[in-house]
């Protein structure tokens, strides 16, 4: 129950905070309490809370602005502002920010208590709480990069959803939209988390050489077969197999992928042994798959073997409110490999820079971008003079804007 039922209470009142603890304590909640705000985000990244009650004003932050942060990082929990100084507009704001309830001070016992239990019934995963605040904000600071674009945040939730299911995922998108990221955050939110994650690129691989590495091939399979070797289908067994640039596969191996599919079972090439494994596929292009239908070009039914649930990533051009999000994210990590030297953030100028690009490279395009400015510029903000954007070929990466 614990790892379930959490909840956070920040209030700088002893007092108060302790009779909302001990009321909270009464329903079953495992309880952290906090002063001030400074704690609520590091806590928040740690703990799976399901319910975080909060004073409206705080010692060193608005509770208000922090409900936005959380909720813009990603927190789907319930949320109660508490305040002393009642205010209509107050209620709005905090209402307005997605608290689920707004209460005067002093907090009656009885209504936290009916407002713990109506949070305890919200249908939201547990899953999807390990998935937004440990596994993958520990790995990659996948809060960080979520942004608020509506399209963006629907693939995610919705991996979310089907993250603990068996069901394979084809996620479709424009070169350096986050594909593989995406890839792996739904392999570390499922129960194959402790599983091998594996990847191959379809269009990197000769097709002559892609039967070995999809199946892998005995000793003396061919010539330079001198030992046997695992292919990747059996090296991702009881973990996810990703298949990047599915979209580039011949028909020959597009028929075999089609009876691996089917079967999850695999000859080895050279080999007369069937063996099964037990994988999670997901696979990840860069073209329309619906048009390589229509031309021909890729199998119907392999495409619904893999399309069980079509996620599209939007580019960064169609989420421009995300940018400076990104680039701030990108900053960060900047200074993090330079042991903290270098600028600590943009100019309004530089950020109207970064928003007015269109990005055809998307964000690898803008992590480029940021770190090349870090490492250049001279000051501790970063200024329009220092964004150097590489020009590109009209319509470049536009697979799936056509």
């Amino acid at each position: 129950m614990a790892g379930h039922w959490e909840a956070l209470v920040v209030d700088d009142d002893e007092a108060l905070r302790a009779v909302t603890v001990e009321a909270l304590r009464r329903e079953g909640w495992l309880v952290s309490e906090a002063a001030v705000g400074a704690q609520v985000a590091s806590w928040a990244r740690e703990h799976p809370f399901r319910l975080i009650v909060l004073d409206q004003r705080l010692p060193d932050a608005d509770g208000v602005e922090i409900l936005e942060d959380l909720r813009h990082e990603g927190y789907q929990g319930a949320a109660v502002v508490m305040t002393g100084y009642p205010t209509v507009q107050k209620a709005i704001e905090a209402l307005g920010s997605a608290a689920t309830d707004y209460l005067c001070k002093p907090v009656s016992p009885r209504e936290l208590q009916r407002i713990s239990r109506d949070a305890r019934e919200r249908d939201i995963p547990p899953q999807n709480w390990e998935f937004l605040w440990a596994s993958l904000r520990k790995r990659y600071g996948f809060s960080n990069i979520l942004g608020s674009n509506a399209q963006a945040r629907h693939c995610y939730t919705t991996a979310a959803r089907v993250a603990a299911s068996r069901a394979s995922v084809l996620i479709e998108g424009e070169t350096g939209t986050g594909k593989e990221y995406l890839a792996r955050a739904i392999h570390y939110m499922s129960e194959r988390r402790d599983g091998p994650f594996v990847g191959i690129n379809c269009g990197a691989i000769p097709e002559a050489l892609l039967e070995s590495e999809l199946f892998g091939h005995e000793k003396g399979a061919f010539t330079s077969a001198t030992t046997s070797k695992k292919g990747i289908c059996e090296l991702a067994d009881g973990g996810t197999l990703l298949l990047d640039e599915v979209g580039e596969l011949s028909p020959g191996a597009q028929v075999k992928l089609l009876r691996f599919l089917e079967e999850r079972r695999l000859t080895r090439l050279g080999g007369l042994k069937p063996t099964e494994v037990d994988v999670r596929v997901l696979a990840a292009t860069n073209r329309d798959l619906t048009r390589c239908m229509a031309e021909g070009t890729f199998r119907e039914d392999l495409y619904y073997r893999l399309a069980v649930v079509p996620l599209t990533l939007p580019p960064l051009r169609e989420r421009r409110e995300d940018i400076a999000c990104f680039a701030r994210h990108f900053l960060k990590l900047a200074r993090r490999e330079a042991a903290g030297a270098g600028p600590a953030d943009f100019s309004e100028l530089a950020l109207g820079e970064l928003t007015g690009h269109d990005w055809p490279g998307n964000l690898r395009e803008l992590n480029n971008v940021v770190h090349r400015a870090a490492l250049l510029a001279h000051g501790s903000t970063l200024q329009a003079t220092d964004i150097q954007i590489c020009p590109r070929t009209p319509g470049t990466n536009k697979a799936l804007a056509a």
